[in-house]
């Protein structure tokens, strides 16, 4: 079983639109392997009702359970960002899962702020959705495989964070990996890693794990190609580090995942600790092969 789907904390705001993460995960982690933990963060105010969100909590677990992904639920008191981290930690959870709209009105939790809240502060991998257009049923959108990835790439070691992530991910699902490279225009001239070297090395990584992958390169603004490439290759998922290289030519990884957030449509995957080299992700892979 995949590691990064161990234990998964989904923060829940009561709203149909924040459950659309449950959409999500319901194509990629496995039945009764994985644990959901269903979060509520209740706000510091008179009116909040914690047995209105227990009860909610309950249901939602409830039917999760039967339908065979182990639920638990928690509701703690605090402002939305830090109290899911905090939770995070303490449950020792492998994965957050959220979307980035959750309910309207005075008591709304702004999912889109609590994303890339979480996203800059989280030591865990972090997936993130937006709500599920209105012209989409949610019943035919959890029966589509998750198939294509796009996997961003600055050519740099240090954006091949998100590459275990990704092994984890493609294998039991036999997904096709496209490692996308965009080169922007930059007025420096300096030296740095070869883009070609640290991609070919994450392409022999996944044919080594024999995931199907393909090497794209594109010029322009990251962000805008990044998200023409999902649009255009059908991503199922796009998975991306917040780190990337250094230097005056750098992809800024976090402001690039954040665009991405703020207008993809596909889920986003974010890993923000980096790994030294593909090969470590290799070896690693190895190890834990039966």
């Amino acid at each position: 079983m995949s590691t990064l789907l161990t234990r998964i904390l989904v923060p829940l705001d009561r709203s149909t639109n924040a459950e659309a993460i449950l959409s999500q995960l319901r194509r990629i982690v496995p039945r009764h392997d994985s644990r959901l933990i269903l979060f509520h963060a209740a706000p510091y105010a008179p009116w909040a009702s914690d047995e209105d969100a227990e009860k909610y909590l309950r249901r939602v677990s409830f039917q999760l359970t039967n339908e065979g992904y182990p639920a638990t639920h928690l509701i703690r008191m605090g402002s939305p960002a830090e109290a899911i981290l905090e939770t995070a930690a303490a449950e020792s959870a492998t994965l957050i899962a959220l979307t980035t709209h959750g309910r309207t009105g005075a008591a709304r939790l702004v999912m889109g702020s609590v994303a890339e809240r979480i996203l800059q502060a989280s030591p865990l991998p972090v997936l993130v959705c937006r709500s599920i257009p209105t012209n989409r049923c949610r019943a035919k959108l959890e029966s589509e495989p998750v198939r294509n990835f796009l996997v961003p790439l600055d050519g740099s070691r240090p954006s091949l964070g998100s590459l275990e992530a990704v092994l984890q991910l493609a294998r039991p699902v036999d997904a096709h990996v496209t490692l996308l490279h965009v080169t922007e225009p930059s007025p420096y001239d300096g030296r740095w890693e070869s883009p070609d070297e640290c991609l070919k090395e994450a392409d022999q990584t996944l044919r080594d794990a024999c995931i199907p992958a393909a090497i794209e390169h594109r010029k322009g603004d990251p962000s805008e190609e990044i998200l023409k490439a999902a649009e255009e290759k059908e991503a199922d998922l796009i998975a991306m580090t917040t780190h990337g290289r250094s230097g005056p030519s750098r992809w800024v990884f976090g402001s690039v995942a954040a665009n991405v957030l703020r207008a993809a449509s596909t889920p986003l995957l974010v890993v923000r600790n980096c790994i030294p080299a593909a090969s470590a992700v290799a070896g690693t892979l190895k190890r834990s092969a039966p």
